[in-house]
Parts: C-alpha cells; sequence; structure tokens
C-alpha cells in the first residue's frame, strides 16, 4: 500500500517484515485453523469489545482476524457503516497488519505519529488515540488484532494498557479452546473411524476360526480332551464376539444411531434365569431372581440378554463382594420392568449424570481390578431405548445401588427388524 509520505528506515523496516509475515503459509493456516474467519458475530467475542468500550470509555473497540486479503471484523462495539455490514477491510487500508510482528501499536495523538500520520487510514477513520495489541497464538503466529479507538487526544495509562491486555488474552483463552475442542472432536472421530473398520475387519478371522475349530473337534473327537479344549476356545471366540459386537453398537450408538432389533415373541423371565445361570458359573450363586411366572413380551432376545448381562456384572464386578444380587422382574399398567440391585459404595452423584455415556467409566470402576471398556451401561441404556424403553439408576448406602429397565411389551416399530 502507499503511505501519504516517507517513511523513515525504522517504520520502513517495521512495514517491509509485517508484510512478509501476511503472506506466511504458517500463519494463514493458523487463522484457518480458529474457524472464525467471515463466520457470524458471537456474543462471547462482542461482550469482550462492549466489556473494553466500557471499561476505556470509548466509542469504538474491535476484534479483527488479519489474512493476506482482508481485515475481518469479527466483533466490535461501535463500527459505523458500511463496515458495520461488509465487515471486511481491503488489506490495503488495513492498519491493523502493521502488528504482524507482534509490536503493538498505541499512539495518543495519530496525527502527530510519525508512522500513523502517514497512513492513509487515519484520518478516514477518525483515528487520534489508538490502542492496537495483537492477537499471538501458542505458535507465535499473529492472527489479528484487538483494539480501541477515541477520536480525540488521550494520554492512555497504565490501567489503560492493562484492561485492554487482559481483554486481548481472554480473546485468544477463548480462540485456544475452541480449537482444542476441534481437534479434541477430530481425534474422537478418527478414533471411532478406527474402531469401527477394526471391529468390522475382525469379524471375518472370528468367524472362520470357528468353523475350523468346529472341523477339528468332528475330525478328532475320538481323542481324549479334545471336545473339552474345543468347547473352552469356542467359548473364548463367543466372548470376543461379543466384545466386537460391543464396540459396533456401541460406535453406532455414539454416531446418534439406534442399534438394530430382531423381533420375536419372547419371554424376559427365560431369558434373565438363563443369563444368570451362565453368569453363576464366574460369579458364584449371587444372583437372587425373583418374578411371578412367564413374562411374555416382543423384544430382541439377543438385545434383551445383553441388557441383562450387562447389569449383573456390573453388580456382580463393582457392588460389595459375596453379598447377594437381587434382580427383580415385574409387569405393571402395561409395562415390563427389571430392577438389579447389588450392595456396596454408591455411585457419586455427579458421575450418575454420565454414566451412561460411551467410554466412561466411573471413580470405583477405574482404580478396581477389573478391567473394562466403559460400554456395559451405555449399550443397556441404546438397546433399552431402541425397545422404546428406558433405564434408570438410583444409589445409596442404605439402599445400594439400582438400575431399573422399564420396557413396552412392544417396541416402537420404527426402531426394529423383524426376524
Amino acid at each position: 500500500m502507499k503511505f501519504l509520505g516517507e517513511l523513515d528506515p525504522v517504520a520502513t523496516q517495521r512495514t517491509q517484515a509485517c508484510n512478509a509475515r501476511l503472506v506466511d503459509p504458517n500463519r494463514l493456516q493458523a487463522i484457518r485453523d480458529t474457524g472464525l474467519m467471515d463466520t457470524p458475530r458471537e456474543e462471547a467475542f462482542d461482550r469482550l469489545a462492549r466489556l473494553a468500550a466500557q471499561l476505556l470509555h470509548v466509542p469504538l473497540t474491535i476484534f479483527s482476524l488479519v489474512d493476506a486479503d482482508r481485515q475481518f471484523f469479527k466483533a466490535d462495539f461501535g463500527l459505523p457503516s458500511p463496515f458495520k455490514e461488509t465487515r471486511t477491510l481491503p488489506i490495503d487500508a488495513s492498519l491493523c497488519r502493521y502488528t504482524l510482528e507482534g509490536e503493538s501499536i498505541i499512539s495518543s495523538n495519530a496525527p502527530a505519529d510519525p508512522f500513523l500520520r502517514l497512513h492513509p487510514s487515519t484520518g478516514p477513520w477518525g483515528i487520534v488515540a489508538i490502542i492496537v495489541l495483537p492477537l499471538i497464538n501458542p505458535d507465535g503466529h499473529v492472527l489479528g488484532t484487538f483494539c480501541a479507538i477515541e477520536p480525540k487526544v488521550r494520554e492512555w495509562t497504565e490501567h489503560d494498557l492493562t484492561i485492554m491486555r487482559e481483554l486481548t488474552a481472554s480473546i485468544m483463552t477463548e480462540i485456544h479452546l475452541r480449537e482444542q475442542i476441534q481437534k479434541l472432536k477430530a481425534e474422537q472421530n478418527l478414533r471411532e473411524t478406527f474402531v469401527a473398520a477394526l471391529t468390522h475387519d475382525l469379524r471375518t478371522p472370528m468367524t472362520s476360526s470357528k468353523l475350523q475349530l468346529q472341523l477339528l473337534g468332528r475330525r478328532h473327537a475320538d481323542l481324549p480332551g479334545v471336545q473339552t479344549a474345543v468347547t473352552r476356545v469356542t467359548q473364548s471366540l463367543d466372548r470376543a464376539e461379543r466384545m466386537i459386537q460391543d464396540l459396533l453398537d456401541a460406535s453406532a450408538l455414539r454416531a446418534g444411531k439406534p442399534v438394530s432389533l430382531k423381533l420375536s415373541h419372547c419371554d424376559l423371565h427365560e431369558i434373565t434365569a438363563q443369563t444368570l445361570q451362565e453368569l453363576a458359573a464366574v460369579h458364584k450363586e449371587r444372583f437372587v431372581l425373583k418374578a411371578e411366572g412367564e413374562i411374555p413380551m416382543i423384544g430382541d432376545p439377543s438385545g434383551l440378554r445383553r441388557i441383562v448381562e450387562n447389569l449383573a456384572s456390573n453388580a456382580a464386578k463393582y457392588g460389595a463382594p459375596d453379598t447377594p444380587i437381587e434382580v427383580l422382574l415385574g409387569r405393571r399398567h402395561d409395562e415390563v420392568t427389571l430392577r438389579v440391585t447389588n450392595q456396596g459404595n454408591p455411585i457419586p452423584e455427579d458421575e450418575l449424570l454420565t454414566i451412561f455415556e460411551p467410554f466412561h467409566r466411573s471413580r470405583s470402576a477405574t482404580e478396581s481390578a477389573h478391567k473394562g471398556w466403559g460400554l456395559g451401561l451405555p449399550l443397556v441404556k441404546g438397546f433399552a431405548e431402541a425397545h422404546g424403553g428406558r433405564v434408570t439408576v438410583t444409589s445409596s448406602y442404605q439402599d445400594g445401588t439400582c438400575f431399573t429397565v422399564t420396557l413396552p411389551p412392544t417396541p416402537a416399530q420404527r426402531t426394529v427388524h423383524h426376524a
């Protein structure tokens, strides 16, 4: 851009250095990473601009981003037309570009300043007293500026400068937090994509291994110990398959997709009894099932089994050792209920709000000797909701920890597939 006169050597060197920074690809990428260019006004930033104007008693404050071609006004207080509408300024008319080396522009009387008086925007903008502070990210790149403008001579106090520096730091804190959130979301999406692809690809060799194992069992059925070994390995492969399916279902739930159900007529009492009998081989005879006769319903037997299995296993692992675990089934007001209650230390109140989130593990679970991925309870919630039901939890020293699953006799048709 052309100044209105010849700059002194120091000012000339500054403008040349800033011009080089203007097109620095790393700086421009840092601006793109903020995700703020050409975005609507936001109260989080407007509030800081408004606060600066009120504290300094100035008519104009602006938070800007400066890329290679223009200055974008992200937030302001008192910005005049037409800039308030367009929210941009051609880079050749930008004064803020001369902070790109990290130096501030502070003047109490711009028309008398050797540098500012020659800038073509000083007069048209009515700039007399001005503070322009660079917004510097952790990598040292100047993203833009935060400035305060006074149309009359004013000696800025150290208090004024401190206010501007603190508010500038607040803007950078907001930007940095947003960038960290974006990075975390990107990493989370990458992990979930990887887990989904991995678990999907593992299913083929798992299925092949089971078929080959069954074939070997038939061919060598007469050898001592073969059937016992085949049974044990098959059970291990079945467990691995369930873990893979848990990951796939958890990924679907994380993406906001309901789990698929294969509906059929079934008896929740029978499913629960069979599941608890199998779990008793691992957790001993701790489960006390209470139910009044059959509980027929239309549901997904596999999904219902996984609800019972996860709740009962959790109760056995994290409840007080060697204490009974009560499993209560009932039907009332056209609803089927399943309650699993264990004794022991209660779940902290703050964790009750996040306990059904995928991959979340409570402090007691993390500190215990039991390993896990934090998928059991999210899957319980996912299968309950896929059936059109819900799951709730209460926890106290006096009454223990109780998970209650409430299901309709017939799930909503939109979330299911009939077998």
